[in-house]
């Protein structure tokens, strides 16, 4: 392969930026309570509490399991859960400083290992614009990971977030999707289906209100990649076009086109665990549409990601998938490792 094995789903908080909350979190709004057994993390403007994951802050142990599984570059986004979109924006804006700061931190001491994705406040689209505009001017960021909670009654196609998808699509920005919610349905808090059922969920429902809402349709250049090898999406596509077929609702705000072409300007991670799966999900959109993920450190991380890859995908495709069609998006920059500049 002449194009390095990227893993563009992985989490990581820094160790400067864990040290700077552990010391100074009120600042940042940040509330860290318990010890260190287990430490409890809850962010200004939510009732919301969380553990800390300690191993998101363990750089030694990431790049041995990076080695161990043959991948050369990881993306590092922050932890989800520090999307921090319900905090008030100045705190906001203050918290996503620190984690691109520390994040580029970590990329700068190895730039043959690493590439950066931003954290963005979407409280406000200026804001995360002016925001990503530093991250790739100062840090060569070319990546942001978007949550797809931003509150109890506020989605993704708000018409206010408009003004970020025109400049994040003007930028070519590759926005990391990824589900997250505070509010999980009741039955879904129990046996961990927060997780299983609901973050599928999330991303699914997430990208159908983007879809009918007419975002994807303003902004066709926008580059997307939804996680867990798109949710559900692949396995509800023919719902959703059946419902735009024969319902009102799906095009009540002037949708027009078909649900599949939606999925085919996305991209996917290849986080689905077998083999059977990923061959459906590039039935649907193809191989040129799909990028290595793991979703390390977590315990729900493939351990072994280039084997369901190389289990589905055709080996002329490999490279492609395995890293190729991430660094023609994210690399270029001298120095960044990738070989694609």
């Amino acid at each position: 392969m002449t194009s390095p094995v990227i893993d563009t789903h992985c989490h990581i908080v820094p160790p400067d930026m864990w040290k700077a909350i552990r010391s100074a979190g009120k600042s940042y709004g940040v509330e860290i309570t318990g010890d260190e057994k287990r430490w409890i993390v809850r962010l200004e403007g939510s009732t919301h509490t969380r553990p800390m994951y300690m191993p998101l802050t363990h750089t030694t142990d990431r790049l041995a399991a990076m080695t161990r599984q043959g991948v050369d570059m990881q993306v590092l986004a922050g932890w989800v859960d520090f999307s921090g979109y319900t905090m008030p924006l100045d705190l906001g804006i203050k918290f996503s400083e620190l984690q691109n700061d520390t994040i580029a931190g970590v990329v700068a001491a190895d730039p043959d290992r690493y590439l950066g994705a931003a954290n963005l406040p979407l409280q406000d689209s200026k804001a995360a614009i002016k925001l990503m505009e530093r991250a790739m001017s100062q840090y060569g960021f070319k990546a942001a990971q978007i949550a797809t909670y931003l509150g109890p009654s506020r989605f993704l196609d708000d018409p206010a977030l408009d003004p970020f998808w025109q400049a994040m699509s003007e930028m070519k920005v590759l926005l990391i999707f990824h589900p997250y919610d505070e509010q999980p349905a009741a039955s879904l808090k129990e046996y961990f289906l927060h997780n299983c059922i609901g973050y599928p969920l999330a991303s699914t429902a997430a990208v159908a209100r983007m879809m009918f809402g007419g975002v994807f349709t303003r902004f066709p250049d926008l580059m997307v990649k939804i996680p867990h090898g798109g949710g559900l999406l692949p396995w509800l596509i023919e719902r959703f076009r059946h419902a735009a077929d024969n319902r009102p609702e799906p095009r009540s705000k002037g949708y027009k086109g078909d649900p599949v072409d939606v999925l085919k300007q996305l991209y996917f991670d290849t986080l689905t665990f077998k083999p059977a799966a990923l061959r459906y999900l590039i039935d649907i959109v193809g191989t040129e549409r799909l990028m290595l993920g793991s979703d390390y450190p977590f315990e729900m991380a493939d351990p072994d990601p280039i084997a369901n890859v190389k289990a589905a995908v055709p080996e002329a495709e490999w490279e492609a998938v395995l890293g190729g069609t991430a660094a023609r998006i994210l690399c270029g920059q001298a120095g960044c490792g990738c070989g694609a500049h």
